[in-house]
């Protein structure tokens, strides 16, 4: 009989696939590109995570999208977006979530404030399955989200099984959590599910690891996440998948 034990892994900021582009107006740090981490271990059903600044006023121009669940949570500032699904502009602030299930096709346009921040995270909802479906875009606001509060910390459950944000990615769970300065937080995971961190604020140790702002730390076969902040407080999203999905990832195929 196997014996498996759990195991966290800390990338750097430094070790991201990290890039300036549109002449230095796009600044982004992407510890998953192509359902591969950066330091080449695989990422399961989460296909592609970037952390983006904008250092001007941007806007992309229409592009398509096909298959993936793409999930964009903006942290800071402000942007617009138009898609061919619903054929109108619409606003998102600093707390909004905006899901993209691009199905069997979609166009959209996004065009982006000087000094917004934002994560975009792709996932493999099984992609053959996904494209004989029609596409779907649903904005969430702020005010749909609700932090759960404990006695040290906070969780503000996001996308998945009992959250706002319903997604077609089977095991998908996306969190926020907030840890006051000197204590610590234990939050459950299914030791099934690969967990991945990304220190948004703060300098916390996650599961053994001293990280930094914008670092991240994954977790194989853990039954919990703890994270423990220091001097001052921690701000860390949690995104989970399960580690071996019923269906091939895209990496693999």
């Amino acid at each position: 009989m196997s014996t498996f034990t759990s195991s966290a892994e800390l990338l750097p900021k430094s070790q991201q696939h990290n890039m300036a582009a549109m002449g230095g107006v796009l600044l982004a740090n992407k510890p998953v590109v192509g359902g591969v981490l950066a330091d080449g271990r695989p990422s399961s059903s989460l296909f592609y995570w970037s952390h983006s600044h904008f250092t001007d006023d941007f806007e992309f121009g229409l592009h398509d999208h096909q298959g993936f669940e793409i999930i964009t949570v903006i942290l800071e500032g402000s942007n617009s977006h138009y898609d061919t699904a619903t054929r109108r502009w619409a606003d998102l602030v600093a707390g909004d979530v905006q899901i993209i299930q691009s199905g069997s096709g979609v166009s959209h346009n996004e065009r982006v404030a000087k000094g917004a921040r934002a994560f975009q995270i792709w996932f493999d909802p099984n992609y053959q399955a996904a494209l004989k479906r029609p596409a779907r875009y649903v904005d969430h606001h702020e005010g749909e989200f609700g932090w759960i509060e404990f006695e040290a910390f906070a969780v503000l459950p996001i996308a998945g099984k009992g959250a706002p944000v319903d997604v077609s990615t089977p095991g998908l769970t996306m969190r926020r959590l907030r840890v006051q300065p000197g204590t610590t937080a234990h939050l459950p995971i299914d030791p099934k599910h690969l967990v991945f961190c990304y220190v948004i604020e703060g300098a916390p140790e996650i599961s053994g690891h001293a990280a930094q702002t914008d670092d991240f730390v994954t977790l194989t076969q853990a039954s919990d996440a703890v994270v423990a902040a220091g001097s001052q407080a921690a701000d860390v999203f949690v995104v989970t998948v399960p580690a071996q999905p019923a269906y091939a990832p895209v990496r693999s195929r």
